[in-house]
């Protein structure tokens, strides 16, 4: 699952170098009157792929966004339940937005739904987005799994890492 998010990651930076360049390409043209036809349904698809292509990653590294009010709120002893619950929340979206993403992309297929500019299917972006949030949750089922069957060791409220302490 590691090599898979790395191959992932990469195919990310590549579409943001893409990106990049059509929308500089884009910029240019306008100059001359010449604009990319269809430049925005192009940017906006890539971009919605190129997002959800860095997600795996960014869950494996533990680079989400992560708010840390509750590290201020709670006392230092109840952050680990805080986790757990937050770590329970995410695998809820997670999985509610690969259900819902699969679902839309069968029914943009089924219905023939495409771009307005260039008449883009719509569908491939639907289903990339849930299959990588479905693999985002099974990497992360996995990961809540290893820690409740085979827990390292419980943290002293000493040990336990605020979010708002450098590592």
């Amino acid at each position: 699952m590691k090599v898979l998010g790395e191959v992932l990651n990469l195919a990310s930076g590549a579409l943001l170098g893409f990106t990049t360049t059509l929308i500089c390409v884009d910029v240019i043209l306008r100059i001359f009157r010449s604009p990319v036809p269809g430049s925005y349904d192009i940017v906006e698809f890539l971009t919605s792929i190129m997002i959800s292509l860095a997600v795996l990653k960014s869950f494996q590294n533990g680079e989400q966004i992560s708010v840390d009010i509750a590290d201020r709120i709670f006392p230092k002893h109840f952050i680990p339940f805080v986790n757990a619950v937050s770590r329970i929340i995410t695998l809820a979206f997670l999985f509610i937005l690969s259900v819902g993403m699969l679902s839309s992309g069968a029914s943009s297929y089924i219905s023939g739904e495409t771009s307005m500019t260039l008449g883009i299917p719509l569908y491939p972006v639907y289903l990339t987005i849930g299959l990588i949030a479905g693999l985002a949750f099974l990497s992360e089922s996995l990961k809540t799994l290893r820690m409740v069957i085979k827990p390292t060791k419980l943290m002293k409220p000493s040990e336990v890492k605020l979010g708002r302490e450098k590592a």
